[in-house]
This record gives structure tokens, C-alpha cells and sequence, in this order.
């Protein structure tokens, strides 16, 4: 079904498994683009020490049970599979109609409980006062948040949360806690950050506007991941860790070891396809993603031609996106990507509608109305100059079929 926000469903479906989500600690994020990132370092960070934790992100990426991981692992698809069964199961017996998402969330907490974990790191689906993961309430000495992280806030999901940075930021800040510590990204608008500032004095909540320092500098280097904007990921991630000493202990040498072995698919990945040899895949599905992958190519190929394979979900601003990432000389091949499991409410663009956008914009080569980005590589095995840079882009859903 859509997307539908709210609370009551997905409360109605925890209780009758005895609220999984209160018997542990969580941390839980919203933003717009970062949210991944400063999860996975933390998650890294936190599996480095040996503290149990489960992590919960969307979309996946491939398969629907690696939105979950414990120990920076992704949970296995057949007991992911018996847990859903049970939660699927028990919304049909109570006729509570909870969405997919709701369905997910449930899940994810329960499978948090079985495995014992110690931290969950959860990530907010869509907006945050009224996403379903948002049922988490304040630490009480036993489980509950113990921490609130806010990241780089942009403009997306506009007829869901609100048409200008202040009613998105409204909206992010609807996860914030009384007396439970919040950290945003000090790279955020001036706008975003003033609607946050005043939602923490209201609750209130002590929040910390998060700038980048001179350590953080120094552990940069370490990550694998790549983006300018991953200092601000890194600095938002390891604040809110530092707000933990009140229960654990961290090493530096463990903190540096978690930050080198932080993976994050599908944002500005490398992946190596057969015949079409290294391709540059991130998601950039929304503005300020558009922006920053824009300055990684130009720094990265500043003086070559790009072939872009650009893949759009439905009811995205084509041209706001495109107009960051694309130059004249560059070529578009439009592709459709398979619609995500569990997910009926993701449609892609028509290759024609991304077609005439791009057009605005640069060279536009159609292999077919109906290609996939599997007849994209095809197209491309005997079709293009070897040494022309290749860059698939414009939705997240592009990289399960691409690593397929």
C-alpha cells in the first residue's frame, strides 16, 4: 500500500509482542541524505568493541532482509523470513492493516530482541514525527533511546513532509526526546537548524550542533567512504558515540578500526561489471545528493566525457537533479529498474520522460523503451571508448539490479 504516516498501527502491532523496542538501548536518526552513513560508522565503531548492536536502514539494497544487520552483518534471509511470517501473521489476525514499511519496522524490532542485541541504531523511513520507527521513546534505565542524531536536511518527499526546509526540519525534529541528547549536522541551512534549535528549548532536550574538528579531520582518512560530506557523517557519528561514555568505555585504536571497516552500498561505490569493466554507482536520488555527487565527478574526471545510466522513481524533480550531475558533452542512457520487494508503492520513470529532461541538459542515446540496466551493460559491452567513465545514478532501487 502507499506510504501511510502514523503511529497508532504499528504501536497497536508492537504491543502484542510485548513492545520489543523498550528492552534496549537505541539511537535513532532522521535527515535526508546522510542517515546510512553515520550508522554504518557507528555500527562499525560499536561491533570493533564487542557491543552487541542490530542496525535498521531502508530501503535494502538487494535482498529485503539487508536492511538489518547485527554486528555490522546482514541478518540471514531465512530468520528474517520466520519473524516476518509471525508479524504478517499477527496484523492479519487483528486486522490492523499496517503497511509494509509498519510490517518492516515490527520485524526489525523483534529480530533486535531475539538476538539480544545491546544497541539498536535505528534509521527513520520517511520524515520522522510521524514514521513508524518513531513508537521508540526516552531511555527509562533499561531500554529505550539514549541518543538522537539529525543529519543533512534537503528537499525531498515534499508531499509527504512539507515544501520548504522549515516544515522538512519540523518534521526531523519530531524525534527528539525530553532529556535524552540530540546531535544535528552543522552543515545544515540556517532555516533547518533554527526549527531544531527551538523544537530542543520546547521539549526540552539538549542539543549539540555538530562542526567538524580538528580529530575528526584526523579520522577521516581512515574511512573507505567517499564524499567531502562524509566528514560531516563521521563527526555527527562519533559524537553521538562520545555521548555513550555514560555507559561504555571507547578506544581510539578500536574507533579508528571501526571507521576503516565501515561499508555502505550504493553511494559512491565502485562495482566491477564483466565486459563494461569499473562503474561509479550512487543513488543521488534527491537535490543536495545531486550536488555533492556532481562535485565528487568533477574532481574525479574533470576533463572526460561521462556516460551516466540514470534510473528515477517516480515524482522526483528530474531536472533539479540532473542539472548538478551532468555536463553538454556527457550522455544519458535511460534505464528502468525492477520494483523493489515488499515495496509496491516505488514506480520508475518511463525511459521517455527522463529522455526529454535530459535532454535539456546534455546527449541522450535510448538503447530501448523498455531497458533494464542489465541491456544497458549489454549495450555498452561493444558501444562506447573504453576509457570513457561510466556513472549509473538517480535512484538508490538501480543498485540491486546492477550487482545482480
Amino acid at each position: 500500500m502507499p506510504i501511510d504516516l502514523g503511529l497508532s498501527r504499528v504501536a497497536r502491532l508492537l504491543s502484542h509482542f510485548n513492545n520489543p523496542h523498550l528492552k534496549y538501548k537505541s539511537i535513532h536518526v532522521a535527515g535526508t541524505n546522510g542517515k546510512g552513513s553515520t550508522l554504518a560508522y557507528m555500527s562499525s565503531i560499536l561491533t570493533q568493541h564487542r557491543l552487541r548492536n542490530g542496525k535498521f536502514t531502508s530501503p535494502h539494497m538487494v535482498e529485503i532482509n539487508d536492511c538489518l544487520t547485527i554486528d555490522n552483518k546482514t541478518y540471514p534471509r531465512s530468520k528474517f523470513d520466520v519473524v516476518n511470517k509471525i508479524v504478517l501473521q499477527k496484523d492479519h489476525e487483528l486486522k490492523l492493516k499496517c503497511t509494509e514499511f509498519e510490517i518492516l519496522t515490527v520485524t526489525a524490532f523483534k529480530i533486535f530482541e531475539l538476538e539480544k542485541v545491546e544497541m539498536a541504531l535505528i534509521e527513520v523511513g520517511v520524515g520522522g514525527r510521524l514514521d513508524a520507527t518513531n513508537v521508540l521513546q526516552a531511555f527509562n534505565g533499561g531500554g529505550g533511546v539514549v541518543a538522537t542524531g539529525i543529519t543533512k536536511i534537503g528537499m525531498d518527499h515534499e508531499g509527504l513532509l512539507g515544501n520548504s526546509f522549515e516544515q522538512i526540519a519540523q518534521e526531523k525534529a519530531g524525534i527528539l526526546k525530553s532529556g535524552i541528547p540530540c546531535f544535528v549536522d552543522g552543515s545544515n541551512r540556517e532555516e533547518a537548524l533554527r526549527v531544531i534549535i527551538a523544537k530542543a528549548e520546547s521539549i526540552p532536550c539538549e542539543l549539540t550542533v555538530v562542526v567538524p574538528n580538528e580529530s575528526d579531520q584526523g579520522l577521516i582518512k581512515f574511512s573507505p567512504l567517499k564524499g567531502e560530506y562524509q566528514l560531516s557523517n563521521l563527526a555527527l557519528a562519533l559524537r553521538i558515540l562520545a555521548s555513550l561514555r555514560r555507559f561504555y568505555t571507547f578506544s581510539r585504536d578500536l574507533i579508528v578500526t571501526g571507521i576503516e571497516n565501515t561499508y555502505w552500498p550504493g553511494r559512491l561505490e565502485s562495482l566491477n561489471i564483466p565486459g563494461v569493466g569499473e562503474v561509479l554507482i550512487d543513488g543521488a536520488h534527491n537535490e543536495d545528493a545531486a550536488i555533492e555527487l556532481g562535485k565528487y565527478i568533477r574532481a574525479s574526471f574533470p576533463n572526460q566525457n561521462i556516460t551516466f545510466i540514470v534510473g528515477m522513481t517516480k515524482g522526483k524533480k528530474l531536472g533539479s537533479i540532473l542539472k548538478h550531475i551532468v555536463r553538454k558533452n556527457d550522455t544519458v542512457i535511460p534505464t528502468l529498474f525492477h520494483q523493489p520487494d515488499q515495496m509496491p508503492w516505488i514506480n520508475c520513470e518511463p525511459v521517455e520522460r527522463i529522455s526529454e529532461v535530459a535532454k535539456l541538459y546534455c546527449q541522450v542515446k535510448i538503447v530501448s523503451e523498455n531497458a533494464f540496466i542489465g541491456d544497458v551493460f549489454r549495450y555498452l559491452k561493444g558501444n562506447r571508448d573504453i576509457g570513457s567513465p561510466v556513472v549509473v545514478c538517480g535512484s538508490l532501487y538501480l543498485y540491486a539490479d546492477a550487482v545482480k
